[in-house]
C-alpha cells in the first residue's frame, strides 16, 4: 500500500473517530439535561416556616409537608419560632433565607410585619408562598389556606342551629392583625347579619393566646351578659379556655361553644359535650399542597393561581367518624 493511501486511510479513521467522540459527547449532555428535567422536584430543597412550634395545627401542617416532601424526594427544611409572634418568626425567616433554599413556604404570624421580610427573601431570588395566614404583599407566588371567612360563616351558622331562639353571641379573638382570625371574625358576623334575634357582643381579646386568659375573659363575659347563648372560640387555645369557662359555670349544654381547629384536646371536648362543634382547616392537606405547588412552580409552571382557598370542614359528634382525616395530630 502506498504512503498516500495509508495517509488517506489514517485521515479517514481520525475523522470517523472524531465524529464518534462528538456524538458521544452530545449524547451525554442531552442525557444529563433530560435526567435533570425528568427528576423535577426530586433534588429541590424547600423550607417550611410554621407560625410556631407550639400548636397542633402547625405540627399537623408540618407533618403533611414532610410526608409530601419525602414522597417526591424533596429535601425539607422545617424551622419555626417557639411562640406565635412576628418578632420571633422574622429572624427565623431571615436565617432560613441565608441557607438559600429553592423555595420557602411560610405561615405568617402577622400580615403586615412579615410583608417586608418576605419581600426581602424574594429579592434574593427565593420564591415564597404562604399557607394559613395571609400577608400584605403581592410578591408571593401563591397562597393556600382554608377560607377563614367561610369558616367563620359556617361556624356561626352551626351556632345558630344550636341556639335557634337567639340571644347574645360572642367571638373570642387573640389580637387584631392576625389575618386568618380577623377573617373568621368577619365570617362570624356575616352569619348573624340581619338576624334580629341575635346580639353580637364586642370581641374578647386573649392577647397572650392563653387558655387561662381566655377562660377568665369568658367567665367575666358570662357574668356580665347572662343572655349569652353561643361562643365562637377562634383557635385551639381559646377553645380550650372557653370550654373550661362554660363548664366551670355549670352551663355545659346550655351555651353552644364552637372551637376553631380540630386538635386532640378539642376532639376530647367535643366527645364530652363541652364543645358543640369544631371547624377544621385540614392543615395536613395544606402541608401536602404546599410541597406540590412549590415543585410545580420550580418546574416552570407559572399558571398556579395566586390564591387557592380551601373549604373548611364543620365537625360535630354526629359526623366525627367520617371526618377523621381532617383531625389534627
Amino acid at each position: 500500500m502506498s504512503r498516500t493511501v495509508i495517509r488517506a486511510a489514517l485521515a479517514t479513521a481520525a475523522a470517523v473517530s472524531a465524529l464518534s467522540l462528538a456524538a458521544c459527547s452530545s449524547g451525554t449532555s442531552s442525557s444529563t439535561a433530560s435526567s435533570d428535567s425528568s427528576s423535577s422536584g426530586k433534588h429541590h430543597t424547600i423550607a417550611f416556616i410554621p407560625g410556631c412550634t407550639c400548636d397542633p395545627y402547625y405540627s399537623t401542617e408540618t407533618q403533611g409537608f414532610q410526608d409530601a416532601a419525602k414522597a417526591v424526594g424533596v429535601t425539607a427544611i422545617v424551622q419555626g419560632p417557639a411562640n406565635f409572634q412576628a418578632s420571633e418568626q422574622i429572624p427565623v425567616l431571615q436565617a432560613v433565607a441565608q441557607k438559600h433554599p429553592d423555595a420557602i413556604v411560610i405561615d405568617p404570624t402577622d400580615a403586615t410585619a412579615l410583608a417586608a421580610p418576605i419581600e426581602a427573601a424574594v429579592a434574593q431570588g427565593i420564591p415564597v408562598m404562604t399557607t394559613g395566614n395571609n400577608v400584605n404583599t403581592d410578591k408571593i407566588f401563591t397562597a393556600i389556606a382554608a377560607s377563614s371567612v367561610k369558616g367563620g360563616l359556617l361556624g356561626g351558622q352551626e351556632l345558630i342551629k344550636w341556639a335557634p331562639n337567639g340571644g347574645d353571641v360572642v367571638f373570642v379573638h387573640i389580637k387584631p392583625g392576625i389575618s386568618s382570625i380577623d377573617d373568621r371574625d368577619t365570617g362570624f358576623k356575616q352569619s348573624f347579619s340581619g338576624n334580629s334575634k341575635y346580639n353580637v357582643l364586642p370581641e374578647l381579646y386573649a392577647g397572650q393566646d392563653s387558655a387561662t386568659q381566655a377562660a377568665g375573659l369568658v367567665q367575666a363575659a358570662l357574668a356580665a351578659h347572662p343572655n349569652i347563648v353561643a361562643i365562637f372560640a377562634s383557635n385551639v387555645i381559646t377553645a380550650e379556655g372557653a370550654a373550661n369557662a362554660v363548664q366551670a359555670a355549670g352551663k355545659t349544654g346550655k351555651i353552644a361553644v364552637l372551637g376553631y381547629d380540630a386538635s386532640p384536646q378539642e376532639v376530647t371536648h367535643l366527645q364530652a359535650g363541652t364543645l358543640t362543634a369544631l371547624v377544621s382547616q385540614n392543615p395536613y392537606k395544606i402541608g401536602q399542597l404546599a410541597v406540590e405547588n412549590s415543585v410545580k412552580y420550580l418546574g416552570g409552571d407559572k399558571s398556579i393561581p395566586k390564591d387557592q382557598p380551601l373549604d373548611p370542614v364543620v365537625i360535630t359528634k354526629d359526623n366525627l367518624d367520617t371526618n377523621q382525616s381532617a383531625l389534627y395530630k
